[in-house]
């Protein structure tokens, strides 16, 4: 424990003469937070996406209700089995809608929805709803449809996420990511200066200086994430954007900045096993991250993307966890909501760091 604490030590001294590369991992991402909401503000608020997943509940009778529905931007699913699995299941965005049919003369309409979902594809499968009945002659009148009641399921603001809502945990996924640089320049320099050398003569395993280095980096990151969400909460509004909301589970929040954290930095160990020079380091790191921003809904979000990318998306380990933060953030969820994106983070980070050891011996033998 000793020498992990005066590897911890060394990391920090290291950290410390590394001013700008440190103003980086904080002035990037808070840039790209502002930029981006302000940007997106508009078109975020107007709605836009593409086909969402819907059920009709109950399914006795509710199959020929839900064939009508169906189009290309709407697709038909198995229906939960109650209105609570329903309504939990909508809150994870699995599926996006359920059409809730009470029976009655004219019967009554419920629609549970995604916080997720853009509003516009939210108002048009209400209407979409309306026409089929109305069409049909159910007994559903223009003046029960005013009525017809619309519950945006979790989420507290109502609606889909707001610009502030996506682009804040967004970025500062990418930003965390990219602590790769710094991580992987120092340990070049050290490997180049000999200081790493000397750390294996005296013995001291190699594994124990990969673990030297997780934990001051650890409290850059959730430095970082502080950061950047106050940036959301201040700088955003004083801007002339929307504040963000944080939500009232801070150690679920913790939790997934934490398990974000260790896969970006198990990231950068391996980048910087493998790197020889920092060239190499600059362009595995930057260039992996960038496309692992642009496939996981980080730069574009995922609701304005083809169902192919979509689905390509979540390969991406910043989709993961982005998927994390909306579920504390967006949908209010609990530990159950969080536990499947921290876990791929988390196994993530175990087999990069897994893989840099293996590089690292390989190179050796």
């Amino acid at each position: 424990m000793g020498r992990l604490l005066a590897l911890w030590q060394k990391e920090w001294i290291a950290l410390s003469r590394d001013v700008h590369g440190l103003a980086g991992l904080f002035v990037m991402p808070a840039a790209f937070i502002v930029v981006m909401t302000l940007a997106l503000s508009d078109e975020l608020r107007a709605g836009g996406g593409r086909g969402a997943e819907f059920a009709v509940l109950p399914a006795d009778g509710g199959a020929q209700l839900a064939a009508r529905l169906a189009s290309e931007g709407f697709r038909a699913v198995e229906p939960p089995a109650s209105e609570a699995a329903a309504r939990e299941g909508v809150r994870r965005g699995q599926p996006a809608l359920v059409l809730v049919v009470a029976p009655g003369t004219p019967p009554s309409f419920r629609l549970l929805a995604d916080p997720a979902l853009p509003a516009i594809q939210l108002a048009a499968f209400q209407q979409r709803v309306l026409g089929v009945v109305l069409a049909d002659s159910l007994g559903f009148d223009l003046n029960s449809a005013a009525s017809f009641e619309v519950e945006v399921v979790g989420n507290p603001r109502g609606g889909r996420p707001s610009s502030v809502q996506q682009n804040v945990p967004a970025w500062l996924i990418f930003g965390m990511f990219f602590v790769v640089m710094p991580i992987s320049s120092l340990f070049i320099v050290e490997r180049r200066d000999g200081t790493l050398a000397r750390l294996v003569s005296q013995k001291v395993p190699f594994s124990l200086l990969l673990l030297g280095r997780i934990g001051p980096y650890c409290v850059v990151n959730l430095a970082q994430a502080a950061l950047m969400l106050l940036a959301g909460v201040t700088l955003v509004p004083w801007l002339g954007g929307e504040t963000l909301a944080l939500p009232a589970r801070g150690d679920l929040l913790a939790a997934v900045a934490l398990s974000t954290s260790l896969a970006a930095i198990a990231w950068g160990l391996l980048v910087a096993v493998c790197a020889r020079t920092m060239e190499q380091a600059t362009v595995i790191g930057g260039v992996g991250n960038i496309l692992a921003a642009a496939i996981g809904g980080i730069m574009v979000p995922r609701f304005v993307m083809a169902q192919s990318m979509q689905t390509l998306a979540d390969a991406s380990p910043m989709a993961w966890a982005l998927d994390g933060f909306h579920a504390v953030m967006l949908r209010q969820g609990g530990a159950a909501d969080i536990a499947a994106p921290c876990l791929k983070l988390l196994a993530l980070a175990a087999a990069l760091l897994g893989a840099a050891l293996w590089v690292h011996h390989r190179r050796r033998a």
